[in-house]
């Protein structure tokens, strides 16, 4: 069937063709029957009101005064109806007008419920009615056994982002998608349904407390923001990114993460130190006293800008700090091993150490390392490393004598 998004045509048809197919096809499936099939489709808060669900009754009746059982993420809950509205003919749902009160509702119809503690219903979950034939609790199980088919697939992890979506099953595919298809797998400490509150902003500031500031974030897939929430999450870092399609919350969350990790790197720079051993190159010797200029060769590990060196068979004689590499005339900001570099080596400390004096070209010179910037390393440049560097890591251990 032709269609156009921009102008519209053949929508019509596509909707005549559906149809006909349905009653053709699939009469037996889309025949009307009494008992009731009813899903949650919205969860509002309308003035006069108060909250209310939108809920699709496909079969069955609903009735005023029926006891009704919804499920919620903190089980199910049973309320009685007190009203039942729809919206005047030719008018959505969505469109604010006075509504019909019905005493007696047949599917198939959108109807609007008005019930008690309705605040935690979840959408895109059954509603059941309990009749005085029925078990109340075999009804309760029923409506959650959705819930708790996923209930495996909507636990959290103790330090994670917080995730939001419209209905449960938008919040089931969030949920994998976060989990098996992003590398690496985004962690979530919580789960809700629904428009963003205030309290739900209190919830995951807490990880700024844990010391996981880049969790302190709601992921909110097509759900709503209220206004108090977004001021409160400013007042409290809070992050909240939203989206009405998956990939660009994950593209938002990960563009914030990158920048995080290159502020961290920033600020860390002062503390890590690459692992690496170099050979001095004798016949390569430049400037012998501050600053030292000598070729050198990497044996093992990476070569930074900003390295300390130090000499462990000299009982640790600290030689300086590389202020700039260079290689073939150009410089660059670090030297893997195999290359063959020339090195400005600056000591501040001990500006009269000279090359042939206190040290040559028979000692190694090895990166400093240090318990701080071990851990450095790991935080923020764990992927820059290789395993090879690793194992060097492991090796300078030994000889630094760190724990």
């Amino acid at each position: 069937v032709p269609t156009s998004a921009v102008t519209g045509e053949g929508v019509q048809d596509i909707l005549l063709l559906l149809c006909q197919i349905a009653q053709r096809k699939l009469w037996k499936q889309i025949m009307w029957c009494a008992n009731l099939q009813c899903t949650v489709l919205e969860v509002k808060q309308i003035d006069g009101l108060g909250t209310t669900v939108d809920v699709l009754v496909v079969n069955g009746y609903l009735r005023e005064g029926d006891r009704a059982v919804f499920c919620t993420l903190d089980g199910p809950i049973v309320t009685e109806i007190r009203g039942l509205l729809t919206p005047p003919p030719s008018r959505e749902m969505r469109v604010k007008a006075d509504y019909i009160h019905h005493k007696e509702v047949k599917g198939a119809l959108g109807v609007k419920l008005i019930g008690n503690n309705l605040e935690k219903v979840m959408a895109g979950t059954p509603v059941m009615i309990v009749n005085e034939d029925d078990e109340e609790e075999d009804i309760k199980q029923e409506v959650m056994s959705d819930l708790t088919k996923i209930q495996e697939k909507l636990s959290v992890d103790k330090k994670g982002v917080m995730v939001q979506a419209s209905t449960l099953g938008a919040l089931e595919a969030l949920l994998q998608f976060l989990r098996e298809e992003t590398q690496p797998p985004i962690p979530v400490s919580s789960v809700g349904i629904g428009a963003i509150t205030k309290r739900d902003v209190t919830q995951i500031s807490i990880m700024n407390e844990k010391g996981c500031s880049e969790f302190a974030t709601i992921l909110a897939f097509d759900v709503n923001v209220e206004k108090e929430a977004r001021e409160h999450a400013n007042e409290m870092s809070v992050r909240i990114f939203t989206a009405d399609i998956i990939y660009h919350l994950f593209d938002q969350f990960t563009r914030f993460m990158e920048e995080l990790a290159e502020r961290r790197r920033e600020e860390a720079a002062a503390v890590a130190v690459f692992p690496s051993i170099c050979r001095i190159l004798p016949q390569h010797i430049f400037n012998q006293k501050d600053p030292i200029i000598v070729g050198v060769e990497v044996v093992e590990g990476i070569l930074k800008v900003g390295t300390p060196l130090c000499i462990p068979a000299l009982g640790g004689l600290h030689v300086g700090k590389v202020t700039s590499i260079e290689s073939n005339g150009r410089e660059q900001e670090t030297a893997r091993k195999g290359s063959s570099v020339a090195v400005k080596i600056m000591n501040e400390s001990n500006p009269n150490l000279m090359y042939g004096r206190q040290f040559d070209s028979t000692n190694s010179l090895y990166s400093t390392l240090s318990r701080e910037s071990i851990d450095a390393l790991k935080a923020n440049f764990k992927d820059k490393l290789e395993n090879e560097d690793w194992r060097l890591v492991v090796k300078l251990k030994k000889v630094f004598n760190i724990i």
